[in-house]
């Protein structure tokens, strides 16, 4: 039996028009005018000027509030990383969940091929 692939030149004009169509689009994003970014300001720095306008508008109770979040922010983000937090051990639970089924479907596969029978 003889298989012959043929190369037909519309198949051939639709994959040029594909790839330029794929190669041309993104253009017009990358010669937009991007807005100059505002320099990035530490996160101490934000907190303390949050804090002082807050001092300004509120009462002396909500300014002593917002002292005490800002103490109660600023030591638990230097204390615990992102897998100690309940969110960080949800999203280890799901991983490890999703590799051991990976690996125990791979094992109990109910289709074998016959090459793969055939080494047993």
């Amino acid at each position: 039996m003889t298989i012959r692939y043929s190369r037909s030149p519309a198949g051939f004009r639709r994959a040029v028009v594909l790839a330029l169509a794929v190669t041309i689009s993104p253009l017009p994003l990358a010669a937009a005018d991007r807005a100059p970014a505002a320099p990035a300001q530490p996160l101490r720095t934000s907190i303390a000027q949050h804090a002082a306008r807050e001092v300004l508008v509120g009462s002396p109770k909500t300014a002593q509030r917002s002292a005490t979040k800002t103490r109660a922010q600023q030591s638990t983000a230097q204390s615990s990383g992102f897998f100690k937090s309940p969110a960080g051990v949800a999203c280890l639970a799901v991983i490890a969940a999703g590799t051991g089924f990976a690996l125990y479907s791979a094992s109990h596969d109910r289709i074998h091929s016959v090459a793969r029978d055939a080494q047993k």
